[in-house]
C-alpha cells in the first residue's frame, strides 16, 4: 500500500524532464527501413522533482522520508500528484512513486530545497480516456467536452450538468 504524501506540505516543482521507458525494439538491418517490435505496455516514468520548504516543513519531510512509519528512508512506494501538463486546466495528477535514490537537500537562510529522482510504475493520465478528442479537435473545440460535462470553471452556466459532490 503506498504512503500518501502529506497534503500540507507543497508540492514537488512541475518535473522539466520525465524520462519514459521505450516500449518497442529497434533492429538496423543492412539494408531497408529499421523494424520496430513492440515488446511492452508496462512503461515506467521517470522524473527528477525539487521541492522548496520552510524550515517546518523541511523537518516534517525529512522525518516522513525517514520513518519506518511512512517512506522507510525511501524503501517504500508513495503517492503525489504531479503536474504533467494533462487535463483541460492542467491539475497536477496523482502518481504512484519511488525514490531511485535517497533525496538530497541544501540550505540557504531558511530556505530548503531538496532534490530526488523518483519512478512511476505507470504515468496516470486523465487525457488517456478522451485520445481521440484531444488529438482530432483542435483547440478550443476538445475543452467543449469538460464545459457539457463539467461546467464552466466559474459555474456561470447554472444549465450544465450538475457536479458530483
Amino acid at each position: 500500500m503506498p504512503i500518501p504524501y502529506p497534503d500540507w506540505l507543497p508540492l514537488a516543482q512541475k518535473s522539466k524532464t520525465p524520462k519514459p521507458d521505450t516500449g518497442f525494439r529497434t533492429d538496423q538491418p543492412q539494408i531497408g527501413a529499421p523494424i520496430f517490435q513492440k515488446l511492452t505496455d508496462d512503461l515506467k516514468t521517470g522524473f527528477s522533482l525539487t521541492w522548496i520548504f520552510t524550515l517546518a516543513e523541511h523537518r516534517a519531510f525529512m522525518q516522513w522520508e525517514r520513518s519506518p512509519n511512512y517512506l522507510d528512508n525511501s524503501n517504500q512506494w508513495f503517492t503525489m500528484p504531479v503536474g504533467i501538463g494533462s487535463g483541460a486546466y492542467g491539475e497536477p495528477e496523482m502518481q504512484e512513486l519511488h525514490f531511485t535514490a535517497r533525496p538530497t537537500w541544501a540550505q540557504s537562510g531558511g530556505v530548503f530545497t531538496w532534490t530526488g529522482d523518483v519512478v512511476t510504475r505507470k504515468l496516470l493520465n486523465s487525457d488517456d480516456d478522451y485520445d481521440d478528442i484531444v488529438v482530432e479537435l483542435p483547440p478550443p473545440w476538445a475543452s467543449f467536452l469538460d464545459i457539457i460535462v463539467t461546467g464552466y470553471p466559474d459555474n456561470r452556466d447554472p444549465e450544465s450538468l450538475p457536479r458530483a459532490s
